[in-house]
This record gives C-alpha cells, sequence and structure tokens, in this order.
C-alpha cells in the first residue's frame, strides 16, 4: 500500500507524462511516414517545420501547466521559459504552415493519410487547453477541438492527391480524421480534467491536516484557559485565607496551605490530561465544587434542581463547562455576597442559571471564557446569554427540547452498537443525577474538581470553525457585559 500523497503524485506522473511525450511521438510518427513518400526538398523541411511547431507546442503546454501549480518539479522543466509571448507565435505560425504543406509530404493511403492529419492536428493544438481565455481559466474544449479538425481538414484538403491512393474518397478520409482528432483531444482534455482534480484533492487533504491542527491548538488553548483559571483563583483564594489565618495566629494556616498544595497538584493532572486529549467532566461534581468555591470567598450559595427529566450526557458536559467557567467568572469579577445556581431538567429545555450579586462595574465586553462556553453550546444546539444590571449578574445557558430529543436519539443509537458488539462507552453511561444534593460531599470539600474547558484565543478566531455568539441584555446599559 502506498500514501495519498504517493499515489497523487503517481497519477499526475502518467497523465502530465501522457501530454507531454504526444510531441515527440509526433515528430516520431512523422519521420517514419514521410521517408520515401515525397522528395527530401519536401519532407525534410517538413519535418523541420513540424519539429518547431511541436518543440514550441511543448513549452507552451508545460509553462503554462507549471506556473498554473498542477505539475511539480521535473526533468520537462527544461522545456519552461519565463515569458512565453514569443514562444505562442512561433507555435501558432510553424502549426499552420505545418498543416498547410502536410498534403504535399504525407503518403496518400487512406489509413495513414488519415492517421496522420489527426496527429497534426490533435497534438498540435493540445497547448491551447491550458491557455488562458477572456472570462474564462481556460479556452472551452469544444473550441480546442474545432480548431484541431480543422487542422486536419487543412492536411487532408490540401496537396496533389485527390483522395486515398487506394480509391478511398478524400471525403471518406477526411469524416475519419475529423473523428480521431475529437477522440484525441477529448483524451487529452479528459487528462488535464483528472490532473486539475487530482491536484484540488491534494489541496483539500492539506488544508483538511491543517484545520486538524488547528482544532487541536484550539481545544489545548480552550482547555488549559480553565485549568488554570479556576485553579489559580483558587490558589489565591485559599493562600489570601492561609494569610490572614496566619496573621491571627489560627493553627488552621497550614491545613488550608495543605488544600492549596492539594488544588496545585490537582491542576498538575489536569493540564497532563489536556495534553492527552482526555478531558471529561461530571455535572455532579462541577456543582459540588462551585459551591464549596464560592462558600470559602465568603458568598452565600443556593443550588436548585428543577424536575426529574435525564439529560444527555454532552449536555451535562456542557453545562458542567458552564458551572465552571460561570464559577470562575464571578470570583473574579464580582465581589458576591450571593449566588444561585438553578439547574432546569423538566420535560422541554434544558436550563442552567447562575446568578450573583455586586458585579465589578466597567467590563464592556464579553470575554473569551464566555466565548468559548457559547462555542461548545452552540455544538450540541444550545445558547449562551448574559443578563446584567448595576447590582446582578445572570449567565444562562439553555438546550432546546428539540436538541435534546437529537441528542437522545443519538445516545441510543450509539448505546445499542456497543451492546451489541458488547461494550458500552464511557461517553453514554453518565447521566445527571436526579437531585442535587445541598450539602457539599467531604471528599470535594476544598478541592478544585477534575473538569475544564475554556475558551478561543483571537488568534486562531474563524479557522474553519462556527463561532457562537454570546447574547448580552444589560438592562441599565445596553452595550455593557462581563465575562471573564
Amino acid at each position: 500500500m502506498t500514501s495519498t500523497t504517493q499515489g497523487v503524485r503517481r497519477t499526475e506522473r502518467y497523465v502530465y507524462n501522457s501530454l507531454h511525450w504526444a510531441f515527440p511521438m509526433l515528430l516520431l510518427v512523422a519521420l517514419v511516414l514521410v521517408t520515401g513518400a515525397a522528395p527530401l526538398a519536401w519532407s525534410l523541411p517538413w519535418t523541420a517545420l513540424l519539429t518547431v511547431a511541436g518543440w514550441a507546442g511543448l513549452v507552451v503546454l508545460h509553462t503554462r501547466l507549471r506556473d498554473a501549480d498542477l505539475l511539480p518539479a521535473s526533468g520537462w522543466d527544461a522545456f519552461r521559459v519565463r515569458r512565453l509571448g514569443r514562444v505562442c507565435a512561433l507555435w501558432i505560425v510553424t502549426s499552420l504552415a505545418s498543416a498547410g504543406t502536410a498534403g504535399f509530404v504525407l503518403p496518400s493511403t487512406a489509413f495513414v493519410l488519415t492517421a496522420a492529419s489527426a496527429m497534426v492536428g490533435g497534438v498540435l493544438v493540445l497547448p491551447m487547453l491550458v491557455l488562458p481565455a477572456q472570462g474564462r481559466t481556460v479556452v472551452r474544449p469544444v473550441l480546442v477541438g474545432a480548431t484541431g479538425v480543422a487542422l486536419a481538414q487543412v492536411a487532408v484538403w490540401t496537396g496533389p492527391h485527390p483522395g486515398g491512393s487506394d480509391g478511398t474518397p478524400r471525403l471518406a478520409v477526411a469524416y475519419w480524421a475529423a473523428f480521431v482528432t475529437a477522440a484525441l483531444i477529448g483524451y487529452a482534455a479528459m487528462f488535464l480534467n483528472v490532473l486539475t482534480s487530482t491536484r484540488e484533492l491534494e489541496q483539500a487533504r492539506t488544508d483538511t491536516a491543517r484545520l486538524a491542527v488547528a482544532e487541536e491548538r484550539l481545544r489545548f488553548s480552550r482547555d488549559l484557559h480553565d485549568v488554570f483559571g479556576r485553579t489559580l483563583s483558587a490558589v489565591a483564594l485559599k493562600a489570601e485565607l492561609a494569610a490572614a489565618q496566619a496573621d491571627r495566629g489560627r493553627p488552621d494556616a497550614a491545613a488550608t496551605m495543605r488544600e492549596v498544595q492539594a488544588i496545585a497538584t490537582g491542576a498538575l493532572g489536569e493540564v497532563r490530561e489536556v495534553v492527552r486529549g482526555y478531558r471529561e467532566s461530571d455535572l455532579a461534581t462541577e456543582l459540588a465544587g462551585a459551591r464549596s468555591l464560592l462558600e470559602a470567598s465568603g458568598a452565600a450559595v443556593t443550588t436548585v434542581h428543577e424536575g426529574a427529566e435525564v439529560m444527555p450526557a454532552p449536555v451535562a458536559r456542557a453545562f458542567a463547562w458552564v458551572v465552571r467557567e460561570g464559577t470562575t467568572n464571578i470570583l473574579r469579577h464580582a465581589d458576591a455576597t450571593r449566588a444561585g445556581i438553578t439547574l432546569a431538567s423538566e420535560p422541554g429545555p434544558a436550563r442552567l442559571v447562575l446568578r450573583n450579586d455586586r458585579p465589578h462595574p466597567g467590563s464592556d465586553a464579553v470575554g473569551s471564557g464566555l466565548t468559548g462556553l457559547a462555542e461548545r453550546l452552540a455544538e450540541i444546539g444550545g445558547t449562551l446569554a448574559v443578563d446584567r444590571d448595576d447590582d446582578s449578574f445572570t449567565l444562562t445557558a439553555e438546550v432546546d427540547a428539540a436538541a435534546l430529543d437529537r441528542l437522545r436519539i443519538v445516545a441510543g443509537e450509539a448505546t445499542a452498537g456497543d451492546r451489541a458488539a458488547g461494550t458500552v462507552p464511557n461517553s453514554v453511561q453518565g447521566t445527571v443525577p436526579l437531585s442535587v444534593q445541598g450539602t457539599v460531599p467531604d471528599s470535594v470539600q476544598g478541592t478544585v474538581p477534575d473538569s475544564v474547558q475554556g475558551t478561543v484565543p483571537d488568534s486562531v478566531q474563524g479557522m474553519g470553525r462556527n463561532v457562537a455568539q454570546v447574547t448580552v441584555r444589560d438592562a441599565t446599559h445596553p452595550r455593557r457585559g462581563s465575562g471573564a
């Protein structure tokens, strides 16, 4: 088996060698045909004229193909020139002269006259297939075919013979010469189309690889944003608390610093997961961690779960990222004394609402963190909205009922297929618990949960990716928003 690139290169070699070798073959056939068929005073000058026409045609053809980046560098580059003006003029004049005098030197038997006239007309016009035309990339193949047939007819109808020496009427010779000429040009046009399509497919494959690299960079940058954004916020908060405890001489300072150490160690593991690409998030864990972190900052936290519907795993993961980024947003952009998290999973749309008081004034744009969340929600058919006024900030993530139904159908099909194979992937095993406890388990007190995702940096916005929009509704300042 060979690689895709090797296959493309081999196809290119087959195609352009078929086109290029037509010109040397034309000269070889002409030398064989004219030997002994006409006096040397006619055959030698005509052969020299045909040689010049073939050389000029090959130069025009190869130069145009190379300039259009349809061919790789090769030994044929010896026929490439920088300026085609004079060579084109030479090719046109010598081609017309060769066709006009062919009837005087070619053998008069019907088969030979037909084949020779078709080759003269079909090969000499091949460069027209790659020449630019007014308002189009290249000349239409129909026009090239008509020109080639005309040259072949000139070769048939000029000269002293009334038809084939074997008694075949000249009209029959002209018909078959036109047919063979059209076939030659049709095959050449097909070869060029294959060459163009192969080159475009290779370019598309290269672009796809570049987009895949860009997508991986986006994933990596988004993950790192939340790993370090929330983790550093937690470290700063816990370190500030430990410093205050140490100033008062309280023994709790050592325990708080051990919590800081645990958070930093957990962040190191998260970074390793980001690098490996294995990032999973759990909504219940995120909710518990967010409550713990906000309460440690001095805010009174209220958690409400409405409804008993089980969310599809992609929605639960997206909402987990919203909880993480929304919590970081509160810690960085507000002096909150009250915070509320409402999760609605009733029949109909799924909704997650984070609300806090006392947002910082003066932030006029949605940050990259919220932009990243909007993109993640858009991938599953959801939306992200921001509402703020002077005394509150609300972040709302919602996935409508139609999108939920589609995700459930996809998850059901995936589960059925995996059960048939004897396996059930982790991606469809996890669901959102029917209720969120109002207390924080001891296992997650003071720690940062193991789930992240984040933002899309400005430097890679728009690279083959749908950029979702964050809806901002500001009750007091219509053009103001806030975001991490």
